[in-house]
């Protein structure tokens, strides 16, 4: 057996069924690979390849593998595992490389990868001897998965793939495999929070991601019902708690004002429950009017609490915490404020201006999205002004789910994660929700989903402009620089790669889109003339 058939074999002992990339001259492994049960999705630029592993992973729950050949089919890797290191999403990275005795600069194609995805991985490394690709395989799928998430990187020079083994050594060249987190913190600090929170009387909980990957939002949504309390979430929270919720008072975001800031005047406690500082929301925010205490639940110690100059730490694993702090709640908690009242004056100037003839206002979109996508859909969404729309005025409910790149926010996200997401919930409608900017970054992507059979629903709010760019030049020069674009006819372009194109020009012809695009079981791509004149400003 050479190597490649080892790690072909150890993929598939890890239940790996697909895998996301480009392939190079590394034939010894698409040989293994052309026997074995895994499935080898082609895409048309190795960045996609990432995108659609980081979203497989995060709706999978287990790794999303990609691969690229050598040289510059793993640097275009780069921007993909640097958005699963930000969002905190499970990827494990495979790269061919020149032979053990080329690796030295001045090489054809010779980068050191080990060194390039060190800053961007949780762990980086070259697999020398083919006799330890099991072990490094299982190590790497576990750094991946530990809290918190994120992608790792193996260098698989060819010369390794070519070579015969026989022993398969699980020893000692790599590190201690990561502990598991802490199933409960001290009893001590779980009776102080629960102390803490009986005595508020204006408390305020703040809710990231941690809740959604633990899949612990029953527990959360138990917690939030004992304390009767106010809940915000983060982009990457969003529907952690059902946006209908009487409790809900949506998402925040660095626009916070009005209400919001009311609301983190009067408040006493800031509970957090999984608060990433990548997602760029500053505790400044809400750390503003009365004293408060600040609570700080986490799945690790390396955790943000120094930021949130926390009282009190809570880590470990969340439904736990959830459940002892919930069985600890005293009868009769009652909401400190009106939920409803807060969350509708937050919304009503993000309602406005309300155009449902083209071009559709943001508002008009999202409200029309909300009225006729099934509850099961999946929702994948790029990056500008989009985004905000998406963030902050669409309502999820019952089983839908939104994937947001935030940490990095990278342009070009929604469509190969929206591919991604197709495989691994191939039962479940998925609509990317883009700008013309960051959709034709990667369109190229319509084509592998068509030639894959991955059908997704593509909504291209397309305003002619780097629009959020054009925003922050001109509140702050006047002017913008640079921030127009020209577009092709986005349904001609939709048809040439094989999918389904139309522009619509008012909401109710949205909506009656929306829903044959869902039944056909093909790509679409839904241009929607978009104008976000007078919106959050």
């Amino acid at each position: 057996m050479n190597g490649a058939a080892l790690l072909v074999e150890s993929l598939q002992q890890h239940g790996v069924s697909v895998i996301f990339g480009l392939p190079g001259d590394e034939v010894a492994l698409f040989e293994a690979l052309r026997g074995s049960s895994i499935r080898f999705i082609t895409v048309r630029h190795e960045q996609a390849a990432a995108f659609m592993a980081d979203a497989y992973g995060r709706l999978a729950r287990r790794p999303g593998f990609c691969f690229s050949t050598l040289g510059p089919g793993a640097t275009n890797l780069a921007t993909g595992l640097a958005n699963a290191m930000l969002d905190r999403s499970p990827v494990v990275a495979l790269s061919d490389q020149v032979p053990t005795d080329q690796m030295r600069p001045g090489v054809h194609q010779y980068v050191d990868l080990a060194a390039f995805f060190q800053p961007i991985t949780k762990w980086s490394a070259v697999i020398r001897d083919p006799e330890l690709i099991p072990a490094a395989l299982q190590y790497a799928v576990q750094v991946a998965q530990s809290e918190r998430p994120g992608p790792v990187h193996l260098s698989l020079p060819v010369n390794v793939l070519e070579r015969e083994c026989f022993l398969f050594n699980l020893g000692g060249e790599l590190p201690a495999r990561p502990s598991a987190p802490h199933a409960r913190p001290d009893p001590r600090a779980l009776q102080q929070a629960a102390i803490w929170l009986q005595e508020a009387q204006a408390p305020v909980l703040l809710v990231g991601n941690l809740p959604i990957r633990a899949r612990a939002l029953d527990s959360l949504r138990r917690f939030v019902e004992a304390y009767q309390v106010p809940t915000l979430t983060t982009y990457m929270g969003k529907g952690a708690l059902p946006e209908d919720h009487p409790l809900c008072l949506g998402v925040i975001s660095r626009h916070a004002r009005g209400e919001l800031m009311g609301l983190f005047t009067a408040c006493d406690l800031i509970l957090t429950i999984g608060y990433d500082e990548v997602e760029g929301v500053k505790p400044s925010l809400w750390m503003v009017g009365n004293h408060k205490r600040v609570v700080c639940v986490d799945s690790v110690f390396e955790s943000e609490s120094h930021l949130l100059n926390a009282d009190l730490t809570l880590a470990g694993d969340v439904a736990a915490i959830l459940e002892a702090l919930t069985a600890m709640a005293p009868s009769g908690c009652r909401p400190w404020l009106e939920v409803s009242t807060v969350r509708e004056a937050m919304q009503r100037p993000l309602q406005q201006p309300h155009m449902e003839s083209a071009p559709l206002s943001p508002a008009a979109i999202t409200r029309t999205m909300a009225q006729v996508l099934p509850d099961h859909t999946v929702l994948t969404v790029d990056v500008g002004l989009n985004k905000y729309a998406m963030g902050l005025t669409y309502s999820i409910r019952g089983r839908q789910q939104i994937l947001f790149s935030n940490g990095l926010s990278a342009m070009g996200f929604a469509l190969p994660a929206a591919l991604g997401a197709r495989v691994a919930r191939p039962e479940d409608p998925v609509v990317a929700v883009s700008g013309d900017g960051g959709f034709l970054m990667n369109v190229q992507e319509l084509e592998t989903s068509v030639r894959h059979g991955l059908p997704v629903v593509v909504l291209v709010l397309r305003d002619n402009a780097l629009g959020l760019i054009r925003r922050m030049q001109v509140s702050r020069f006047g002017e913008a620089v640079g921030t127009t674009l020209g577009n092709p006819d986005l349904p001609t372009l939709a048809a040439a790669f094989g999918a389904r194109g139309i522009t619509v020009e008012t909401a109710d012809m949205l909506a009656d889109v929306l829903v044959e695009a869902i039944a056909s079981h093909q790509t679409w791509v839904i241009d929607v003339p978009t104008s976000y004149e007078g919106w959050l400003q």
